[in-house]
């Protein structure tokens, strides 16, 4: 059957999920989503929870002419789409099937793909379109402060009811995302891949994370962790545990990937090491020492150089 340009013009928001875009449109059109789904030929199931709901991750693939459908539907040309949807030229075997004359879509997991899905911000999204919708973006984990409203935006992969933490109180979050800009642009003049040394960064920090209730001496996290949730964290402290923890150490992630590109640091630990005679960090060492002052905790050094995450 033949199908025309739809009347309305719905662009696609940088980063979108292609399937956060088709849940857009069924919106200005009237419609629920599964209503305009069925534009598509199918060839799996919506990825579910295992308590049954729907992933608010779940992702959708098209073949070209399936491309071409959602480029008619939302009246945006197929170059413009190309440039704003990471998913949009991702192939699958699934597609493969109905061959490029049938308009065909597979479901699969976007954190699979390109990259962990987050949610985008509501006030963002509403102030771009006029309408207040979810959207549902690619973002990586130090690009997550919506700056405008003070929100950190959660991923999309979990089964929890949060899409953000309050973090408006929290300006050192906000300019955590801000310097994580300096410290990406240094490790590529240096040779670095910025996505590793902040993967690198956060494995150390997520250690810390892992020891902190232990640390009678840390005031700066339970101070974090009770203002993402609403004040306090009281009797649900595990679960905020899990779903803060990006937010409250982001922080001190920054300031450990700067420490790591740190020629300083890098000589430091050197020395502490033995000098070209490999042995453990010593307690007093002084790259512990210094990574302890550089993330605001004087008294960290002695744990550090216990943690074989940072040797």
């Amino acid at each position: 059957m033949p199908h025309h340009p739809g009347p309305l013009r719905i662009a696609p928001l940088q980063g979108e999920t292609t399937s956060s875009l088709i849940c857009r449109i069924s919106s200005r059109y009237g419609l629920e989503a599964k209503a305009l789904r069925s534009c598509w030929h199918w060839r799996n199931h919506q990825p579910k929870h295992d308590g049954g709901g729907a992933r608010a991750d779940a992702e959708v693939l098209l073949n070209a002419a399936g491309r071409q459908r959602l480029a008619d539907l939302c009246g945006i040309e197929e170059d413009v789409l190309a440039r704003a949807l990471p998913s949009w030229a991702r192939k699958d075997a699934k597609l493969l099937a109905e061959g490029d004359g049938v308009p065909t879509a597979a479901w699969r997991i976007g954190g699979a793909g390109a990259g962990p899905v987050a949610f985008g911000c509501r006030l963002c999204a509403a102030r771009r379109t006029a309408t207040v919708v979810r959207v549902l973006r690619y973002a990586p984990r130090w690009d997550r402060v919506c700056v405008r409203h003070g929100q950190w935006l959660l991923d999309a992969d979990a089964d929890q009811p949060h899409e953000y933490l309050d973090v408006r109180h929290l300006p050192e979050v906000a300019a955590a995302q801000r310097r994580w800009a300096g410290v990406a642009r240094r490790a590529v003049r240096v040779g670095s891949q910025p996505e590793r040394v902040f993967a690198l960064a956060q494995a150390v920090v997520a250690r810390w994370w892992e020891q902190a209730l232990g640390w009678e001496r840390e005031t700066i996290w339970p101070r974090r962790l009770h203002q993402v949730a609403g004040g306090d964290a009281g009797g649900d402290l595990e679960r905020w545990r899990i779903v803060g923890q990006d937010a409250v150490v982001f922080p001190e992630v920054v300031l450990v990937a700067d420490a790591l590109l740190d020629p300083g640091m890098a000589e430091l630990v050197w020395r502490d090491s033995g000098a070209g005679r490999p042995r453990a960090l010593p307690a007093d060492g002084m790259f512990c020492r210094q990574l302890g002052e550089r993330v605001g905790r004087t008294w960290l050094g002695p744990l550090t150089a216990t943690d074989t995450a940072v040797r």
